[in-house]
């Protein structure tokens, strides 16, 4: 994962946690609401890795009750003879260890783990003959991710007003109040980029907010996000060029968001 990309899943998190009212949001101490992020996503990281030693245990003890109850076992007590499995039996372990390996994989993607720099060494321990490997592996500097993530965070806050009215008049005029809060969120930040941060081109800001989306929402968020994204594309450019919003049709604010689509409640 990348040090950009770590920053934006901060920026999602601390987003919703800004003040609204700007006397309050000079205020804010961003440094302790980055900790608190991260926190969270330990926490979270934490959680996944117990569900998936549950999973692990689980398949391990479904197995042995297979074990125990097949015929060539009734009569063994000390030592349980190796049964056959059917394709089912075999498909259902496959789908307990594929979902065990998923929380993992969500686990080690936790920006905490990677924000500190340098090189680590991941140990893996064989259970049979206690062999240990390790192998080392460069961590994201963790400079980089706290300037990324200040620099995006900061640009919404100083443009918040000027980022949501670019988000109103995308062409299927959504009304951003209904938007769930999370798309919201990072529509916010894509549009930061998007129009703010020249140095990024806007096709990396729309495929990085379609990252998010999956991360944090769903495959039909990720759609609904890149629609909007994608009607602002040429906007932004403009925008980018000249510091100007190009003349709009009328606001007439009619687009009622679709049957299917969810909204914050």
């Amino acid at each position: 994962m990348t040090a950009r990309r770590i920053a934006r899943e901060l920026a999602v998190i601390v987003l919703p946690q800004l003040p609204r009212d700007k006397a309050k949001l000079e205020k804010v101490e961003l440094g302790s609401l980055v900790a608190k992020a991260v926190q969270m996503l330990v926490d979270y990281a934490r959680q996944s890795l117990a569900d998936a030693e549950a999973l692990l245990t689980r398949s391990e003890q479904q197995v042995l009750n297979i074990e125990l109850e097949h015929p060539a076992n009734q009569d063994n007590v000390e030592t349980l003879a190796p049964v056959p499995l059917t394709s089912d039996e075999v498909r259902i372990q496959l789908g307990l260890v594929e979902r065990a390996l998923h929380l993992v994989n969500e686990a080690l993607d936790i920006p905490d783990i990677a924000l500190q720099s340098g090189y680590s060494h991941t140990k893996v321990v064989c259970t049979k003959c206690s062999y240990e490997n390790a192998h080392p592996s460069e961590r994201v500097d963790s400079t980089e991710v706290r300037e990324f993530l200040y620099r995006l965070v900061d640009t919404y806050v100083q443009n918040r007003v000027q980022i949501d009215d670019f988000i109103r008049h995308a062409k299927a005029k959504w009304k951003i109040e209904r938007m769930v809060s999370i798309d919201r969120d990072i529509l916010r930040l894509a549009c930061a980029e998007a129009y703010f941060l020249k140095d990024i081109p806007i096709r990396v800001c729309i495929n990085e907010a379609v990252e998010l989306s999956h991360t944090f929402a769903d495959e039909r968020a990720a759609k609904f996000i890149n629609g909007i994204l994608g009607d602002l594309a040429c906007e932004a450019e403009h925008f980018r060029r000249t510091g100007e919003v190009p003349s709009r049709a009328p606001d007439t604010d009619t687009t009622e968001i679709p049957v299917g689509t969810s909204t914050e409640q």
